[in-house]
């Protein structure tokens, strides 16, 4: 086997090491090694998909307006989703031959920007759910994206089978939360992360099995306390009252105590739950992934984000479902195998390579579109023969030929796609949310960018006139144009303005919440940056006796520090104390 290397990243130029058991994978998926570093390949990836952005427009083909992905301007043709599935287009209308005398990418590009493209992706029946993107049987939803069986939700991501969640991100199987951030099985909590099973409670960080708590961190099977110190019943309900947490002040002095409290508490080096010989954070019933993150039941798999169900991967993000042998891809699934650089690909996509939106097939190479298809290059069919002979040349001309981006980054047979024929502006993309950039800095790497475009509205309450409770005000709100406090001034591709609408007025009343200040996109951003990067860095194990007591006996010496090393999702410059999964379990059981 070959040993590590270290190698420099043509795109950041900074050093990266390809370990022996990658050049193990690139064998396996009989690929070059990788010339980028796992963020920027990461990047790279992140740049095809956009979750959040929608855009009212007409579609391409029966005119009909709709809410979809794409702006009126993109250039290439839009179809809604019913349109994209019908048979009243065909892609292989838009087959080419392959020319030797220019690079694939380049032609690729000019492929990829004729054939149409489905202005929304979603699964299953979705009811009242016209503003969603990426979901699967949605009931009553608004703004919710990437999520799956959920019901009278909004202003959500990555929720599963869940109700009445507002302002959420990656929640499981609840009810009635409100800003939560990485919870599971819990109903009527708020301001909440980290936390499992959990019930009436506000402002929890890492507590399991707990009720009627508030501001606690690291609480296991607890029920009347506040800020970790334990009530009597009749206690918790006077101090609750005295908090005013229901005021601007008793709000604000609630929070901030409790992000005190979070900073002098332990934290575990990663929430990894029955997961063999696997790094990364938030894994769970896994074996053998490394550098995962947000996955569920994988095995084999490396440099992994968003996946559920499947084996053998590397540098893949978003989905699977019952997949195997992929790799570098983003937004595959549902059966599929043996695909490499893949974006928008499902339903038994097999032994596929340079594919976008391309479903139920075999043996496709350079496509786009193809439905149902067997033995295509860039959408023209040929024989089981030529296809393969055709495949051999021009992997051989990509290998030879290379294409240049406007960055000057070179990419040959192995590299995913470039940044710069992604279908999407780069602030568009969930690139800018992981990896934010300026307008600036896209522009100098060659990276497409949207502008803003200009609002029709007339602001007329402004963000500091907002009331802090719902009680405060009647349903006349909803009419209301709101301006984000953050005025645009904001990396976070702000809307300037936003409604509190109907809806979302009963969803305060019932959590008791703040009425929001932000726009639904500068909430959005405020809750990842709750969240560590999909990202690993080497640390020691703070326990030492010393930062934090202990109150149980630890494995190596009581007054001693523990010398366990481990990667986490905590940077070395991160305050947090971080313990080794030993030391965590000994203090918090």
């Amino acid at each position: 086997m070959t040993q590590s290397e270290n190698k420099i990243c043509q795109n950041c130029k900074q050093n990266f090491v390809i370990e022996a058991e990658d050049f193990r994978l690139y064998e396996h998926f009989e690929v070059p090694p990788a010339t980028f570093c796992p963020d920027c390949r990461m990047i790279r990836r992140l740049a095809f998909r956009n979750e959040r952005n929608l855009y009212k427009r007409p579609c391409d083909l029966c005119k009909e307006e709709k809410i979809m992905m794409y702006p009126k301007d993109a250039s290439f043709p839009v179809y809604c989703f019913p349109c994209w599935w019908s048979d009243n287009w065909d892609a292989a209308q838009y087959a080419r031959d392959y020319d030797f005398s220019k690079p694939f990418f380049e032609q690729y590009k000019e492929l990829l920007f004729s054939v149409p493209r489905s202005g929304i992706i979603k699964q299953g029946k979705s009811v009242g759910s016209e503003y969603t993107n990426r979901v699967t049987d949605q009931r009553r939803c608004y703004l919710v994206f990437g999520s799956i069986n959920n019901e009278d939700c909004r202003y959500s991501s990555w929720i599963n089978d869940s109700k009445q969640l507002h302002d959420c991100y990656n929640v499981l199987k609840s009810e009635r939360c409100y800003d939560c951030v990485d919870c599971q099985q819990s109903s009527n909590i708020a301001f909440s992360q980290e936390s499992r099973e959990c019930l009436n409670s506000w402002f929890l960080f890492n507590c399991r099995n707990c009720s009627d708590c508030f501001g606690c961190v690291n609480l296991r099977n607890k029920n009347y306390c506040i800020f970790n110190e334990q009530c009597s019943k009749e206690e918790y309900d006077q101090k609750i009252a005295e908090l005013k947490f229901d005021t601007p002040e008793g709000f604000v002095a609630a929070k901030e105590k409790f992000e005190n409290l979070k900073k002098i508490q332990i934290v575990p080096w990663a929430y990894i739950y029955q997961a063999n010989d696997s790094t990364g954070n938030w894994v769970y019933n896994s074996k053998n992934v490394k550098s995962a993150f947000n996955c569920n039941n994988v095995e084999d798999a490396r440099y992994i984000y968003g996946i559920s169900n499947g084996k053998d991967f590397m540098d893949f993000w978003q989905w699977s479902a019952g997949s195997e042998k992929i790799y570098e891809a983003i937004n595959a699934g549902i059966q599929c195998a043996n695909l490499k650089f893949v974006n928008e690909c499902w339903n038994q996509l097999l032994d596929s390579e340079y594919c976008m939106n391309c479903h139920s097939s075999q043996d496709l190479f350079g496509c786009s579109g193809i439905k149902k298809g067997q033995y295509y290059i860039f959408n023209k069919q040929y024989s089981e023969s030529e296809y393969h002979d055709l495949k051999s040349k021009i992997i051989a001309q990509m290998k030879e030929v290379p294409y240049v981006d406007k960055g000057g980054r070179t990419y040959r047979y192995g590299e995913y796609f470039p940044i710069e024929i992604s279908p999407f502006a780069y602030n568009e993309t969930f690139a800018q949310e992981f990896f934010p950039i300026t307008k600036e800095e896209a522009k100098k790497n060659g990276y497409p960018w949207r502008d803003e475009e200009k609002r029709n509205y007339s602001i007329t309450l402004k963000s500091k006139d907002v009331p802090f409770s719902a009680r405060m005000v009647s349903d006349e709100i909803s009419k209301e144009v709101i301006a984000c406090e953050h005025e645009g001034k904001c990396n976070h591709v702000c809307a300037t303005a936003f409604r509190i609408l109907k809806e979302d007025l009963e969803m305060h009343k019932l959590s008791k919440a703040p009425l929001p200040k932000l726009c639904p996109n500068c909430r959005h951003f405020d809750r990842l940056s709750r969240r560590n990067l999909p990202k690993l860095w080497s640390r020691k194990c703070a326990c030492d006796y010393k930062v934090y007591p202990n109150s149980a006996k630890h494995l190596h010496h009581p007054e001693g520090s523990c010398l366990n090393e481990f990667e986490t999702s905590y940077s070395p410059e991160d305050k947090a104390i971080v313990y080794c999964e030993p030391c965590y379990q000994q203090e918090v059981v």
